[in-house]
């Protein structure tokens, strides 16, 4: 007999939507909670912030999961989603110094361009994730998946509902769109490199305890997978504010409520 497979994303959403199944939640949030946390810390000053963006977009999650996961088809993955989220509440924490920021990091790129055979992460991931926002939706997750997760294209093209060999090309489409958008920035690299270059730095460990020692201190006898699911459930449920829900390609939410905004379309 073969081995039973993982459930997808979308089964573990659809059952904590209709049952609420805390176990199912722990799940998604296990799978996931590396990739958010270092998304967000990418975009972010300190790891502190890091970890308020992700419990943040875990939360949103639980509430806009009956939503969600009508949206979804039996085998969906919710990594495009979770990162185009974590882009839209980073944009929100940051909506004061992100364009300052930009324009001086550019100006100092245009003084000393880096060559092609040196691609310094350091200086590359101030700029990943802005380029990667500008990617549609299909080049998007297809890239995430690949070098976030570092899926096989055919894992990628099961997970996005297409062949292997479009899996390849919305990957090496979305390759050169960034290399486009760096070489804006002075810095020029060949796709190889690049690829090479999010592979190894891309995803980091979250802090071990931080999300849930921080946020949920009487459930640290738990994992902190458990926990970051039981404070996101409540949360969903606790009446505490209520996070924007829109179009990941729209316009971010700059109010003076400091409201923060995920998207809701799950992957075409």
């Amino acid at each position: 007999m073969g081995e039973m497979q993982p459930k997808s994303d979308a089964q573990l959403l659809r059952e904590y939507a209709e049952s609420g199944s805390e176990s199912a939640f722990t799940e998604l949030v296990a799978r996931h909670t590396d990739l958010v946390y270092s998304a967000a810390l990418r975009q972010v000053p300190s790891s502190d912030l890091a970890c308020d963006i992700a419990q943040n977009v875990f939360t949103s999650l639980a509430r806009g999961a009956r939503t969600l996961a009508g949206k979804l088809n039996q085998d969906a993955s919710l990594v495009g989603w979770l990162c185009r989220c974590t882009r839209n509440l980073a944009l929100n924490l940051r909506r004061d110094d992100f364009r300052r920021q930009s324009r001086e990091r550019q100006a100092m790129e245009n003084l000393h361009p880096t060559s092609e055979t040196a691609l310094d992460w350091d200086r590359l991931h101030p700029f990943l994730d802005e380029a990667i926002s500008g990617l549609n939706k299909a080049d998007h997750d297809a890239l995430v998946l690949r070098f976030f997760k570092n899926l096989d294209l055919r894992s990628v093209g099961l997970a996005l509902g297409v062949s292997d060999d479009t899996a390849q090309k919305r990957v090496a489409r979305a390759l050169e769109k960034l290399r486009d958008h760096l070489a804006h920035h002075g810095i020029t690299t060949t796709g190889a490199a690049l690829a090479m270059a999010i592979s190894a730095n891309a995803v980091q460990a979250a802090l071990r305890g931080a999300l849930n020692a921080r946020s949920v201190p009487h459930l640290r006898g738990r994992s902190r997978y458990a926990a970051i699911a039981h404070f996101a459930a409540g949360s969903a449920g606790a009446g505490s504010r209520q996070l924007l829900f829109v179009d990941p390609l729209g316009a971010v939410d700059f109010g003076q409520d400091h409201r923060r905004t995920c998207p809701t379309r799950p992957s075409r």
